[in-house]
């Protein structure tokens, strides 16, 4: 794995909620595979350590893709072919840091990239996936549901997005690609617990105190 390659406001209904203007084109931003947090089985709990240095820890629920086949400059079948399985995953952003970063107009890093800051499930083949698109996920916190959505509600697919990215990132094989998140974006405290579920998958993560 070379990197986690992320795509932002990709639901026109998030960038409203943010108050920003939605994007015609994809915006990209990378973390480095330090920050990610792997969830191998269903219905496993995962605890996280909650960032002592942000007052706004937001939770961003995603669908998440493995590549397997890289490429640079490829064509939006080509991105199609490059993917080989999906789970739900979560982009973990310290918003206040994020929203400091943008009114400064300068980069995400310091609202993006922290221990945990990325969590991915368990993966599901693409081939077991005829009817991908309609295939609802969604975050409850504390049992009250906060986001879901479907892919086909993205403003740019999945493999539209990947083959955007790879106009100006080499693509590697084995990289994540998170490709955004829907609206109802929130914050989370110690002692909640957030169940992500998509298709046959559900698996729980828990915030414990803050480092």
């Amino acid at each position: 794995m070379d990197k986690i390659i992320c795509v932002g406001k990709n639901y026109a209904d998030h960038s409203a909620e943010l108050g920003d203007v939605h994007p015609e084109k994809p915006v990209l931003f990378i973390k480095p595979p330090s920050v990610l947090r792997r969830v191998f089985n269903s219905n496993e709990t995962i605890e996280l350590s909650l960032p002592s240095h942000s007052k706004q820890v937001h939770h961003e629920v995603e669908l998440v893709f493995r590549i397997d086949h890289g490429g640079f400059r490829m064509t939006v079948e080509q991105a199609e072919r490059a993917m080989g399985a999906v789970t739900v995953g979560l982009d973990i952003t310290l918003r206040d840091l994020q929203q400091e970063a943008k009114n400064k107009g300068t980069p995400w890093t310091t609202g993006k990239v922290f221990p945990d800051a990325a969590v991915v499930g368990p993966w599901i083949e693409l081939s077991n996936l005829p009817n991908l698109a309609d295939e609802e996920f969604s975050l409850t916190l504390d049992g009250v549901l906060k986001q879901h959505a479907r892919a086909k509600q993205m403003s740019h697919s999945p493999a539209e997005c990947l083959a955007y990215a790879s106009q100006f990132i080499p693509i590697c094989a084995g990289d994540v690609f998170f490709t955004g998140t829907p609206v109802g974006v929130g914050p989370v405290s110690v002692g909640q617990t957030a169940q992500l579920r998509f298709s046959k998958l559900v698996y729980n993560v828990r915030w414990t105190e803050a480092v």
